[in-house]
């Protein structure tokens, strides 16, 4: 059965940002049937971007004037036609073979509700990127389900093609069959500001639904370009995991303060592999700011969940 494909992006205010998006679905080996944009009540020139495309790809602007990404991400699955739908960031630029390789795995795997691809960082050297990717690689070592832990060697090289079980979603990039998102109900939940992937990926393990991670099928994701920038994004995410714990019951976070050296030592061999001792020293600093921000929204936000169970 041939699908019908649906991109996916939500945006707001990064006119500049989606135009790249969009231009690296124009030079797909496989054309997307349908190209929904759902535009998060932007105040610059988002729409002429997305109506500038009109005659390069089969686009489609929705306007959600509600704040928030679940609820944009909500409205552009209820827009969407397709029978597979892609999710894709208006940061990202995906790889030309993008969506070809989604159909493809999909067909590869006819039980797989989603198929999850790899995101990795741009510009690939400066050292945001560095520390995103090591970030990256945790999370994926963290979600894959093989029987031993996944190596940073293994995982950066060029060669790297395994494809394995997954248990969560990176809404940078991945694709999810229709059928099920209707048959199971699934949606991002509107409590979220930040997570909602991760949270959607809860959904579907709990569901018994089958993720795979597909390291083929790539987009690159422009980090955050000021230090201000990505601690705030750090202090989020810290936020979005307290929020993750609290509704699924994860477990202690203790657990991971405890392999905090056992990650300092993987980010420095990471920092040699990558031949970035020289900037070692930066990296570091960067390295424990990160954790501290993201542990400081952790638990400032299990401190509001608490105080609104009182």
């Amino acid at each position: 059965m041939t699908e019908k494909i649906s991109v996916v992006i939500i945006t707001s205010n990064r006119a500049k940002m989606l135009a790249s998006c969009l231009n690296s679905l124009v030079i797909q080996t496989r054309q997307p049937d349908e190209v929904v944009v759902v535009d998060n009540a932007s105040t610059d020139n988002t729409k002429e971007t997305i109506l500038s495309f009109k005659k390069k790809l089969p686009i489609r602007y929705v306007a959600e004037k509600q704040i928030g990404m679940p609820y944009a991400q909500n409205r552009g699955i209820k827009e969407a036609s397709g029978t597979l739908l892609l999710i894709l960031d208006d940061d990202c630029e995906a790889d030309k073979f993008w969506a070809e390789r989604m159909e493809n795995a999909h067909k590869k795997y006819p039980k797989a509700w989603v198929i999850q691809g790899r995101t990795y960082s741009l510009p690939k050297k400066k050292l945001y990127s560095l520390l995103a990717e090591f970030n990256r690689f945790i999370s994926v070592q963290n979600y894959v389900k093989i029987k031993s832990p996944l190596k940073a060697q293994s995982f950066f090289s060029k060669n790297f093609r395994d494809e394995m079980e997954f248990s969560t979603c990176d809404g940078n990039n991945f694709s999810i069959k229709t059928l099920y998102l209707k048959k199971y109900k699934l949606s991002f939940d509107e409590r979220f500001y930040r997570g909602l992937d991760t949270d959607l990926g809860r959904q579907i393990v709990s569901k018994d639904g089958l993720i795979i991670f597909c390291p083929q099928i790539q987009v690159g994701h422009y980090e955050r370009s000021s230090l201000k920038e990505f601690l705030e994004q750090r202090w989020h995410i810290g936020r979005s995991a307290a929020k993750i714990a609290d509704k699924w019951k994860a477990p202690s976070l203790t657990l991971k303060i405890m392999q905090g050296p056992k990650k300092l030592l993987s980010f420095i061999l990471f920092c040699k592999m990558s031949n970035q001792l020289i900037n070692l020293p930066i990296l570091l600093v960067l390295f424990f700011l990160d954790k501290l921000y993201y542990l400081n929204g952790y638990f400032y936000e299990r401190r509001l969940l608490f105080l609104a169970k009182q």
